[in-house]
């Protein structure tokens, strides 16, 4: 009974010191988080120096929860964003793509079924300029889980319709596929209209808007494009 009382002990202790190193994991990473929402909202890096002390309190947390994908995701992310504090891509640049790369990979690695690392990942390969058979295998993959997310819609399009020659045929319907279901959610229907202006996609998004409120964005946004 001692011994049971001693073993029931012993693992209550762990599971309360894993308890207590999850709590501050959470805690480290969400400070860099709300910085990382700030970030994006403002389309560019607050401070060098903010940004390494989001990394540092990132890169805590994964040690403390080494098998959450978030972290090694969001640590991805934060490694890509180095390169906007580049005037132009450099040694420095393309070394933070890579080790991004790899982040997403660890954070695939613990969550496969996470469609939107996928998505990710693949525009992080596209930046890095390596299109190919891992490019479409992760483009493929977050449109295989995540049919429907909004933000898996709108980096699908913008990784597909960037990459687009380089596609095989199969891949472009996929492709194609998930922009009309982006147009029928309308969550970012003028961002997918700018991005086809902007790759000379229009062609291949013009039969895809066929409502009267479908077709009033696209003409709203390519006559203000044409006006700039």
């Amino acid at each position: 009974m001692r011994t049971l009382a001693a073993l029931g002990a012993s693992l209550a202790f762990a599971l309360s010191l894993i308890s207590l190193s999850h709590g501050f994991a959470d805690l480290a990473a969400g400070s860099a988080r709300a910085w990382m929402r700030e970030w994006q909202q403002q389309r560019q890096l607050s401070s060098a120096e903010q940004w390494t002390d989001a990394v540092e309190r990132l890169s805590l947390a994964r040690r403390l929860n080494p098998l959450n994908a978030d972290y090694s995701a969001d640590l991805g992310r934060l490694t890509e964003w180095r390169s906007w504090l580049q005037t132009a891509p450099d040694e420095t640049s393309r070394a933070s793509r890579a080790l991004a790369g790899e982040l997403y990979r660890e954070s695939l690695g613990k969550r496969p079924s996470w469609g939107f690392a996928w998505a990710h990942y693949a525009e992080n390969q596209m930046l890095s300029g390596q299109p190919g058979p891992d490019l479409e295998k992760s483009l493929r993959r977050s449109i295989e889980l995540a049919p429907w997310e909004p933000g898996v819609q709108l980096k699908v399009a913008f990784v597909g319709m960037a990459a687009w020659d380089s596609l095989s045929p199969e891949l472009r319907d996929d492709v194609t596929d998930s922009v009309e279901r982006a147009v029928q959610l309308d969550v970012h229907r003028d961002e997918i209209v700018r991005l086809a202006i902007q790759y000379d996609w229009l062609d291949n998004l013009i039969p895809l808007m066929r409502t009267e409120r479908q077709i009033a964005t696209l003409n709203f946004v390519v006559e203000r494009s044409r006006r700039r």
